[in-house]
């Protein structure tokens, strides 16, 4: 090993002084590189079509993520056309040759040695990535670690690359900063440690170490996370692990951001150390750890008109797993619903996350009395609680503005209708219950919509605490519960089927864009809804100074999305669409 100490004598900053400078140089340059590339063109292609900084992320590394800031194929097109519709965005300064000038000012303004055009740009290629090697886990706050994190950043002159971090190194030493080289698979390791950045934590690894490969520059929070990255070099890494290929295979071919997640790597250290902690608690829960599949990979492009986003994973194991089905539920919400979400097998997810509660409450301290309140309100309901939601299938929920208050409703098919209107007419004996353990007062009544009974419980001000006085209703139409505030069962029970959401040709057309069908989820948030709501409803003093805000969200239409299960994988495509 090669072991360099340079010691100067000049006037020394603070050691936090110091860590400031390095940060001048090592996240300011981050911030360079965040920035569109000028011009630049990718060298070589990574495993899976992948950039080649994949083949630096370790088969168990727990996340590997990549931005092409060079924009390939029509993403610099389509990204100037999303820009050119909001009015405060300046297209031409993000994506031309005025962002150079942009990114030397900002980095003279903030004291960095170097500038942009003439230190970065002539090395970077313009892939960006970065690698989470591990994720520690610790239920002792004093014993908490930070995960080990390489930063890579495309170089497709090294010679270059190597000059700018020799002279940002140079100035820090300068400074009374000492630097450490070693050796290691042929590439040189500088390492700065903790203490010499001035900043005492007990946290680790804390610190800072780069190289500089014929195709990489490397910045990390160790030296060990460094040799990681150059040992995965020319194996089999994380992009090449199990069904990984096959799930990028499925993501849009022309995307700007990548990500891949070791789901399995991660969950293994977080099992060990919940088993260490806390014997007994990773059985609680896994139900939902067993439900996560092992890998799952994501991208980000731009479209013509929307910010894209999709994911793959497989399909999960066990009882959580997501089925297709043509769920009408939208026919019970009201054409002007501003969100919408529904999904498949919810009582399923609701059962579990009970019975995994319950184990975990035993196991906190005053474990024993929480346990106790629980079996009380088992009691009243003569029943487990997980049985309270066993009647649950698929659902849905919805909200929106009546024009005078916010309304959230709740549809749920009832695969058990007997034990659904058992259950059912539990709500209000538990309402009771609730309000008289708080000394507050509630009250029960009961009326009929359209030959369906409808059960209303209100709070009054003292039983509501902060929330004041509320109320929510519930009833039962054949195979579908239906629960909201007060005013939403009555209007879904009474709503004509050409005026519900389900008919609006704007909410099918954004279902239809990301899957429709047959499906295992999907949502809808109306974007350009929701503003004229909130501007319609604001009082004039709020809005006095948003002059300049009503025009860049106006090209906001909707944010949309829809999962589904093809085969042996889910795959969820959702976007951001602009008007």
């Amino acid at each position: 090993m090669i072991v360099e100490q340079v010691h100067y004598e000049p006037p020394r900053q603070s050691a936090v002084g110091r860590a400031r400078y390095l940060i001048i140089g090592a996240v300011a340059l981050l911030a360079v590189a965040v920035g569109v590339v000028l011009g630049s063109v990718l060298v070589g292609g990574g495993a899976a079509g992948l950039a080649p900084a994949a083949g630096y992320a370790p088969a168990d590394a727990v996340i590997y993520a990549e931005a092409r800031l060079d924009l390939p194929g029509a993403q610099r097109a389509n990204l100037r056309a999303l820009l050119e519709r909001f009015p405060a965005a300046d297209a031409d300064a993000i994506l031309t040759e005025a962002l150079a000038d942009t990114l030397d000012e900002a980095l003279a303004d903030g004291g960095a040695p170097f500038d942009y055009s003439t230190d970065v740009a002539p090395w970077f290629d313009g892939t960006l990535a970065m690698v989470l090697l591990d994720y520690p886990m610790s239920m002792d706050p004093t014993q908490m670690q930070l995960p080990s994190v390489v930063g890579l950043f495309g170089v497709r002159d090294a010679a270059a690359a190597g000059a700018l971090a020799d002279e940002l190194r140079a100035e820090l030493e300068t400074q009374g900063s000492t630097f450490t080289s070693s050796e290691h698979a042929g590439v040189t390791i500088w390492s700065l440690e903790a203490d010499d950045l001035g900043m005492p934590m007990p946290m680790q690894p804390v610190g800072f170490a780069y190289a500089v490969t014929d195709d990489q520059l490397l910045l990390a929070n160790a030296a060990d996370a460094v040799r990681a990255a150059l040992d995965a070099r020319g194996g089999s890494g994380l992009a090449d692990a199990g069904e990984v290929g096959g799930l990028l295979g499925a993501l849009p071919v022309e995307r700007s951001g990548t990500m891949v997640v070791n789901s399995r790597a991660m969950l293994a250290e977080m099992r060990a150390e919940l088993d260490a902690a806390q014997p007994g608690l990773a059985e609680a829960l896994g139900a939902y750890l067993d439900a996560v599949p092992p890998y799952s990979v994501a991208s980000l492009a731009f479209g013509s008109d929307a910010f894209l986003f999709d994911a793959v994973a497989a399909v999960p194991e066990g009882d959580l797993q997501p089925q297709n089905a043509d769920r009408d539920f939208a026919e019970r919400l009201p054409a002007d619903t501003l969100f919408y979400a529904d999904g498949s097998g919810l009582g399923t997810a609701f059962e579990q996350a009970i019975i995994a509660g319950k184990t975990s409450v035993a196991l906190m301290p005053d474990g024993d009395l929480a346990l106790t309140e629980l079996e009380n309100v088992e009691a009243a309901i003569d029943a487990d609680l997980e049985e309270f939601v066993a009647w649950i299938g698929d659902g849905a929920i919805g909200a929106g503005w009546d024009g005078e208050a916010p309304w959230f409703g709740v549809v749920l098919e009832a695969v058990d209708v007997d034990a659904a209107s058992r259950r059912l007419t539990q709500i209000g004996a538990l309402a009771e219950l609730a309000a008289g353990q708080g000394g507050g007062d509630v009250t029960v009544t009961t009326d009929t919509v359209d030959g369906v009974e409808v059960t209303t419980v209100a709070f009054g001000a003292s039983g509501a605490s902060v929330m004041g006085e509320f109320s929510f209703s519930y009833a039962l139409d054949g195979e579908t519960a239906l629960i909201g505030t007060t005013g939403f069962v009555e209007a879904a029970l009474t709503l004509d089927a050409a005026s519900s959401l389900a008919a609006s040709e704007r909410f099918d057309a954004a279902v239809d864009r990301f899957g429709g069908g047959d499906n295992a989820g999907a949502f809808y948030l109306d974007l350009a809804g929701l503003t004229e709501t909130v501007r319609g409803e604001l009082p004039v003093e709020a809005t006095a100074g948003m002059g300049e805000v009503w025009p860049n969200l106006a090209p906001l239409d909707y944010l949309a999305g829809v999962t589904r299960v093809e085969g042996d994988r889910v795959m969820s495509r959702m976007g951001l669409v602009l008007r």
